[in-house]
């Protein structure tokens, strides 16, 4: 399977058109073009906020159906493993009752495709909402490094799985409440700007980060499922 690209589809699905409209003959004016356009693109951003929650809940279904696979492509290092999990992963399963958009989207089906290291957070996600071993994790003290071995394996840059690491040492609560909201809705944006004050200083000096809000969300996930599955894991120089 290609690292670089993990897409996920669903069994018969394809995505369907979300408005089909017939152009009139003569040129609309202005306003209607504008409002034309606005009607665009809030239809653009809610079809791609309903695809975003409907991968979580196809996450969520797989790691029902597929548990161990998918805490074997979270926690194993080995290269052969990983392929090994990957390839049970993308075989066909039935997560269609999962993924029924519920937001208003009129689609026949939807396809998902996404980012390995956003998958991971999304699976990330659907073991905490399970295991709910996050719930009791304290701030803990400051470590003198941050790098752990499974960044080998999650296809981000270290700098933000280092970041990462270090916000779910410094405020798990934080994440929780994050992960707490449905996707690409305000109330996720609401508890990711409340979070930001802990990123700054999680950051390596001199470090700049460049993530959008859901690869942020899923690094920040899988750093905590990693805190709260193997909090005694030492860290690597």
């Amino acid at each position: 399977m290609n690292r670089n690209l993990l897409a996920t589809t669903l069994a018969g699905a394809v995505l369907a058109p979300m408005l089909l409209a017939t152009m009139a003959q003569a040129e609309p004016k202005l306003g209607s073009r504008l409002i034309q356009r606005e009607t665009r693109d809030t239809t653009r951003a809610r079809d791609n906020g309903s695809a975003v929650r409907a991968a979580h809940r196809f996450a969520a279904c797989l790691y029902l159906k597929r548990g161990a696979s998918v805490r074997g492509l979270m926690t194993s290092l080995a290269p052969a493993d990983q392929e090994r999990y990957e390839r049970s992963l993308s075989r066909q399963v039935d997560c269609n009752n999962s993924v029924t958009l519920s937001d208003g989207a009129v689609a026949e089906g939807l396809q998902i495709t996404s980012s390995p290291d956003v998958m991971r957070g999304m699976y990330a996600e659907a073991i905490l909402d399970t295991i709910k071993d996050d719930e009791a994790l304290q701030p803990a003290p400051s470590q003198a490094s941050y790098t752990r071995e499974w960044f080998a394996i999650t296809g981000r840059d270290p700098i933000v799985d280092e970041m990462a690491v270090c916000v779910a040492d410094q405020n798990p609560a934080g994440i929780r409440a994050l992960l707490a909201t449905s996707a690409e809705t305000p109330e996720e944006l609401a508890a990711a700007r409340a979070l930001a004050p802990s990123l700054g200083p999680c950051l390596p000096q001199g470090a700049t980060l460049k993530a959008n809000r859901q690869g942020l969300r899923a690094a920040l996930a899988e750093a905590l499922f990693h805190r709260a599955t193997a909090p005694a894991l030492a860290a690597t120089n």
